[in-house]
């Protein structure tokens, strides 16, 4: 069994899991070996086979879900330094402010061991930009999520419905009535030891910018807490 601390955080191999599955073995569309929780896969499956009755040619991909701790500390550490680029910043290692350096990965990318991805509960769909959904198949998709996920048990997070936290993302969507323990459960956990989050050596700058893992952990859209 996965110790809690080590789930909520990411700190385990989904792959070998009993409760994860692969989103192949559902005939679900996605990008190469995909996993979620079986609740979750579950609630999603009836959802894309309602969404295909009403749109038969047009397809849900899931294009990312489950990311485990150390998946996501390579994404965070690639951005931080520099290996990676982020759409609009020539070289991110001239922000020498490692706070506002964090602030620009944190549009749209998670500290390692804050992710929504690291529970099963989230995916993200299609298209990683907003532009998509606003017109064609892109907009059809988004405004059918829109009025029909709830019913599933899924939310969209990253809503602009917020003053803080990160971007917004129409791509990316939640199956809450999961979601919503495992955030309670992560706020515990950084209660009780916060330290395991922003102590020196967790991620790169994690000293410097674990403080603010609270703020984009629960600034999320209301359906979400």
């Amino acid at each position: 069994m996965i110790p809690v601390s080590n789930f909520i955080t990411g700190r385990f191999n989904f792959t070998t899991s009993e409760d994860f599955v692969n989103l192949k073995e559902y005939d679900i569309p996605c990008s190469g070996d995909s996993y979620l929780l079986k609740e979750t896969a579950d609630a999603l499956k009836m959802m894309l086979d309602d969404f295909k009755k009403e749109h038969k040619n047009i397809k849900i991909s899931i294009v990312s879900a489950t990311r485990n701790f150390y998946t996501q500390k390579k994404i965070w550490d690639e951005k931080w330094t520099g290996k990676r680029k982020i759409s609009g910043v020539a070289d991110i290692t001239k922000i020498t402010d490692p706070v506002q350096r964090a602030l620009k990965i944190l549009e749209y990318s998670s500290m390692p061991g804050t992710s929504r991805h690291h529970w099963g509960t989230d995916f993200d769909i299609n298209n990683l930009t907003s532009t998509y959904y606003e017109k064609g198949e892109g907009k059809i998709i988004y405004q059918w999520l829109a009025q029909n996920a709830s019913k599933y048990g899924f939310a969209q997070p990253f809503k602009n419905d917020r003053t803080e936290g990160y971007n917004e993302e129409k791509w990316h969507w939640s199956y809450t009535p999961l979601s919503k323990k495992f955030l309670k459960i992560w706020n515990e956990l950084y209660k009780e030891d916060p330290s395991q989050f922003n102590k020196k050596g967790i991620f790169e700058g994690s000293d410097k910018v674990g403080h603010l893992a609270p703020i984009y952990v629960n600034s999320v859209s209301p359906e979400c807490k």
